[in-house]
């Protein structure tokens, strides 16, 4: 036994993939998507669909409710991280400023669906859009702005031009510049405690307590006091009342459209009667005061779907007509998408030549796994794009250690490793 623990960790040793032609196993351990995406296949209908309804909030303004219906691991979150990753990467930082933010779930109230929209956007974004506000609004009058420091032995620096916007709020009377820039340039946002804690972002000593009043988060007398707050985002009608101010905000820093996406959407059919009415309503309240201007994409599961629309709401109204089936892989593309993530993996050494040279029975581009393999694959995951993936991954784990009885991925090899793992075995019809 050794000294340090049961387990000497130590003497482990991680698969090397190299003998596949891998530089690790390219297929994740939990069928998730990451937060941007890079491989997709198929899907040609969905994202001309997506593509259609940007060009249309980019060219009319259109207020515009799409429903993604789907099995759990067909795609639907990848998909929208996708729109989300493709909408900020070409149209934040540009002249049509487009916002896309994920909302992973809706949670039980809207409070909830605020704070996951907030932590989506994410404390960066806001606090270099807090910082540009603050330094453009004290470039615009150097001599007033002067006038809010207090510490002499800056001005020389600030008159200098060698300043950054942290050390001025820690040197000046920040609360009565954040008073004035709010009175300047959000006169129109009635929640004064929004526009207070976005410009307390940019001051090192309270950007945490500001950013903890975004996240819901209780703080003291002391605490709202620095950051410029009187009250917290307590109960659905200041979450409200905050969306409605943010919406405002982001619109006068430039960012005029925005495309919300919520995933998992049949979380709001678990909760009780009441509380689920209150909540539909506040959405539908949502999507009509946001008329213009705005994109909501929608996910949910096929069996929650049926069971939302048995209800007659106004806010089921409202997505009854906007909805669409994303549909599950069929083989060639279940094929396809072994091969993408394969070839992001693979090492230097890897050639055609060479591959078909080691692995007689492969096709290049999806060594080690056969045709037949795939098929296989198929079978097990009925064409779920997560199921895929994990099944793959589990295939790949096994033949590096089983290497000195199976070359290669056959269907062979996958009935012997479906008898290892029972779960594979469960997931045939």
């Amino acid at each position: 036994m050794e000294k340090s623990g049961l387990i000497a960790l130590g003497r482990g040793k991680a698969r090397n993939y190299e003998i596949f032609f891998l530089k690790r196993n390219p297929f994740p351990a939990v069928g998730v998507p990451g937060e941007a995406p890079h491989i997709t296949v198929d899907r040609r209908e969905d994202i001309e669909r997506f593509q259609n309804v940007v060009a249309e909030l980019l060219d009319v303004g259109t207020a515009i409710i799409t429903v993604l219906v789907g099995d759990y691991g067909s795609g639907k979150s990848h998909l929208l991280k996708l729109f989300k990753y493709n909408v900020n990467a070409q149209l934040l930082s540009t002249e049509n400023g487009v916002l896309a933010t994920y909302v992973k779930s809706p949670g039980e109230d809207f409070r909830d669906f605020l704070l996951g929209l907030v932590e989506d956007i994410g404390r960066p974004l806001l606090t270099n859009y807090s910082e540009q506000v603050i330094k453009d609004h004290l470039g615009s009058d150097k001599a007033k702005a002067e006038a809010h420091l207090y510490q002499k032995d800056f001005r020389d620096t600030f008159r200098e031009g060698t300043w950054d916007i942290g050390t001025f709020l820690q040197s000046s009377r920040y609360l009565d510049l954040f008073r004035e820039i709010r009175q300047t340039h959000f006169r129109g946002i009635r929640s004064d405690d929004l526009v207070s804690a976005f410009l307390a972002l940019s001051h090192p000593d309270h950007s945490s307590k500001a950013w903890r009043w975004f996240l819901g988060e209780r703080l003291d007398k002391e605490e709202k006091v620095s950051a410029g707050v009187e009250i917290g985002i307590e109960d659905d009608d200041a979450a409200y009342s905050v969306f409605r101010g943010l919406r405002s905000l982001l619109k006068a820093i430039g960012i005029k459209s925005l495309v919300i996406m919520v995933d998992e959407l049949e979380k709001i059919t678990y909760i009780y009667a009441t509380k689920r009415a209150k909540y539909q309503d506040i959405l539908r309240q949502m999507i009509d005061d946001n008329t213009s201007d705005i994109c909501f994409y929608f996910a949910i599961a096929p069996r929650q779907w049926e069971d939302l629309t048995k209800e007659p709401t106004a806010f089921v109204r409202r997505l009854a007509g906007n909805w669409y089936l994303l549909e599950n892989f069929e083989e060639n593309y279940t094929k396809e998408l072994v091969e993408r993530y394969l070839d992001v993996a693979r090492t230097d050494s890897f050639s055609s030549r060479a591959a078909r040279a080691k692995f007689q029975d492969c096709q290049a581009s999806l060594c080690p796994f056969t045709n037949e393999s795939i098929d296989a694959v198929q079978e097990i995951s009925h064409g779920k794009a997560s199921e895929i993936l994990l099944v793959c991954r589990k295939l790949l784990e096994h033949l590096y250690d089983n290497r000195d009885k199976y070359q290669s991925i056959t269907k062979g090899f996958v009935d012997y490793v479906k008898k290892r793992e029972h779960w594979l075995e469960q997931k045939q019809p």
